[in-house]
């Protein structure tokens, strides 16, 4: 079994000053109709409320958004100005939980680089979270960022890293590809396709909640750095919004439904954060003109 997810910001949700935008996931594919490609294969949108404060990944549903998963990042990590600001937490953990009553942490525990590792509860050791796998760059230099696990051979053997997958920047849009962030899961050996029983047989769909809210994670991240250079260079009304991104999937013509605004922390029952009662972007915000491309695809200054 193997997968392929393109992730770019949303052509549909405007930026919103001291937010970060709405990404899209959905199956990469090259396509000639973007419209009809986009209405067959649209997977989730990753939302962001209560400034950065809270992000749901929704998937469509004919009755509405569902919410799979809720993340919840360290008080002030995420925080692109507006009310409610303070200093950043030491603590680096990202609480995530979806359907089914699933959780599990990201913990960036990089000291020179960031090196993500995504913890599952131990059920016969509470309060000693066991790895399931990690997310960090073969070294500084690299265009992507591996994701991989470790195997034992027994305790005289080395553990064996398995990479499964990557996330790297998309292909250049004239190539069919579209911008944004691409994650590659592998599905060659039997090694690569073992990540997908980690939660046992019957929980794939579970298995891609948890790797996608890893590059998800790791965007938004991306995405902060960016906002703090930024806001360096520019005036602060202006550096709110350009930390938001530009959009960087193709335009669509017609409007998607957004979710509509509910609070229910209880990601199995169906949550739509508003995303429409936010701060207005500043009204110099349209002359901003877009300037380059960041390493996964969002445009930066």
């Amino acid at each position: 079994m193997s997968a392929t997810y393109a992730i770019y910001t949303s052509p549909n949700h405007a930026p919103i000053a001291y937010h970060l935008p709405t990404l899209i996931v959905t199956p990469y594919a090259h396509f000639v109709s973007y419209m009809q490609w986009y209405q067959l294969t649209l997977r989730y949108s990753y939302v962001h409320t209560n400034y950065n404060k809270e992000s749901y990944l929704l998937t469509p549903s004919m009755m509405g958004d569902l919410c799979v998963a809720k993340m919840i990042p360290p008080p002030n990590s995420r925080y692109l100005g507006g009310p409610g600001g303070g200093p950043p937490s030491s603590d680096r953990a990202v609480f995530c939980e979806a359907s089914r009553s699933l959780k599990w942490t990201i913990n960036n525990n990089g000291i020179h680089a960031p090196v993500y590792k995504l913890l599952l509860p131990n059920p016969d050791m509470p309060g000693n979270d066991q790895p399931l796998f990690q997310i960090s760059k073969p070294n500084p230099n690299a265009m992507w960022w591996s994701m991989f696990y470790f195997t034992y051979g027994g305790h005289l053997i080395p553990p064996k890293r398995i990479e499964f997958g990557r996330i790297q920047k998309n292909a250049v849009e004239g190539n069919g590809g579209g911008s944004g962030t691409r994650v590659t899961i592998l599905g060659r050996t039997p090694e690569e396709k073992a990540v997908w029983q980690t939660l046992g047989e019957g929980n794939e769909d579970m298995v891609e909640w948890i790797v996608l809210c890893a590059a998800l994670n790791l965007i938004d991240e991306e995405i902060i750095k960016a906002a703090s250079v930024q806001r360096t260079r520019v005036p602060a009304s202006e550096s709110s919004y350009m930390s938001t991104g530009q959009n960087t999937g193709p335009v669509r013509q017609q409007p998607m439904q957004k979710p509509t605004g509910a609070t229910n922390s209880n990601p199995s029952m169906r949550s739509t954060p508003n995303t429409n009662t936010r701060n207005p972007q500043p009204s110099g915000a349209s002359k901003i003109p877009p300037k380059k491309k960041g390493f996964l695809g969002l445009k930066r200054s």
